[in-house]
């Protein structure tokens, strides 16, 4: 599953034909939450699930803390990404510019909104709506498609569907949106004893 949320996060904008979405995209400047992450495949069969925290800020910072079953932090400083493996005391470091893709949730820090997918209203009342997303070039993302839930304008659900039919869902709560971070939350410290592998 981290190597799942390593492709959720690497993308750099998203096209946004209904205005309304990318309205809301574009005032979403900060975002701070308790989240529930739930897997199943194309049966509907579990597969992992998972708690914990995320912050993210444009542009380009984001905090992605598992703190159950196990623990696995995922950390863009805005140049470089991290992968901390606890249990395996180990850190792999990335540069954020080499991890480019077309994914469903990097557009959350970024303000380019133009180029890779399609989106589509599909429900909406007086205090909710959803929006599907779809890649436009389908050869280059892991995806099928994301499912994006507002209430009022706030974050609620996402939801992906990848390339082998698995659905991803993640559920936010306890949620702050843009309320000042500071961007030491997004720095990598190096605790002792560990493996730094650099890709």
């Amino acid at each position: 599953m981290i190597k799942f949320i390593i492709l959720f996060f690497l993308s750099l904008s998203v096209y946004a034909e209904n205005n309304k979405l990318e309205k809301i995209l574009v005032k979403l400047n900060s975002f701070n939450a308790d989240f529930t992450q739930i897997v199943k495949d194309s049966t509907d069969q579990l597969i992992d699930e998972s708690v914990g925290r995320v912050m993210f800020m444009k542009p380009n910072y984001f905090r992605w803390e598992y703190k159950a079953p196990s623990e696995n932090e995922i950390i863009s400083d805005g140049e470089f990404l991290y992968l901390y493996d606890p249990d395996l005391k180990q850190v792999i470091v990335s540069k954020l510019d080499k991890q480019v893709g077309i994914s469903p949730a990097m557009l959350l820090v970024s303000d380019n909104l133009h180029e890779f997918f399609n989106t589509k209203l599909i429900s909406n009342s007086s205090n909710s709506s959803k929006y599907k997303a779809t890649p436009k070039d389908l050869d280059r993302a892991f995806f099928k498609q994301v499912v994006f839930k507002f209430n009022f304008d706030q974050l609620k659900e996402m939801k992906i569907i990848d390339n082998f039919d698995n659905e991803t869902t993640i559920q936010f709560s306890k949620i702050i949106q843009n309320q000042d971070i500071n961007v030491g939350k997004f720095l990598f410290n190096y605790p002792d004893g560990i493996d730094v592998i650099k890709n």
